[in-house]
């Protein structure tokens, strides 16, 4: 009689335990959909497949983001120009909202614009500034970086574009700059590009 009495309460704690552990994964499970399906960019995924003016692929650009920032991912294999050195890697304007255009009449690629800069600062702080890809000599390259300058809403469409001259961020010493008076600073042309040169491969950013 004593046994029986005392193990019915703990048969009733123990199935009121199950239902509360129960609720509390659903509870957690609704939370982490909440999350994973807002308008923050959790999980979200972007990736530029790069061609030269040839049409030739040379590469991808992927982008992976989080609520803690965009994983950007290069990985290129094929580029023929400036072997062994760095090229500058950006995300363009592409206000013309078309594909990659390697017979522009200004030159390979130029139909994408110029750097993607909303807040309008000088090169080195343009949202789409991206650090430069090491180039080895038999035309492969791999690059890993985090930033926190776009969502994926603010880079779907937009072209990423492969220079062929290493990008020095508008750090440029007074003493390189012509003028008279001689101007303290980069230039014009370096603030608005980095001086990297040319387009030698482009690519169009499709959000999964």
């Amino acid at each position: 009689m004593r046994s029986e009495l005392i193990g019915r309460p703990r048969t009733a704690s123990r199935r009121m335990a199950g239902a509360m552990l129960i609720a509390a994964a659903i509870a957690g499970a609704v939370a982490i959909g909440s999350v994973s399906g807002s308008a923050s960019g959790d999980g979200w995924e972007g990736v530029a497949v790069l061609r030269d003016s040839a049409g030739n692929k040379v590469g991808k650009v992927k982008f992976e983001g989080d609520q803690n920032g965009t994983v950007v991912k290069v990985n290129v294999n094929g580029i023929i120009v400036g072997l062994d050195g760095y090229h500058g890697l950006h995300l363009h304007a592409n206000d013309a909202a078309g594909p990659c255009d390697p017979a522009a009449t200004a030159g390979a690629f130029t139909n994408v614009g110029g750097h993607w800069n909303p807040t309008m600062l000088d090169h080195g702080s343009h949202a789409g500034d991206l650090p430069s890809l090491l180039v080895l000599l038999d035309g492969t390259g791999t690059a890993r970086s985090v930033t926190g300058r776009f969502d994926p809403a603010d880079i779907g469409g937009r072209a990423v574009i492969l220079h062929a001259g290493p990008d020095n961020f508008g750090n440029v010493p007074s003493r390189y700059v012509t003028g008279a008076p001689p101007v303290a600073g980069a230039d014009a042309a370096t603030k608005g590009t980095g001086d990297a040169g040319g387009r030698i491969a482009c690519g169009i950013v499709e959000l999964d």
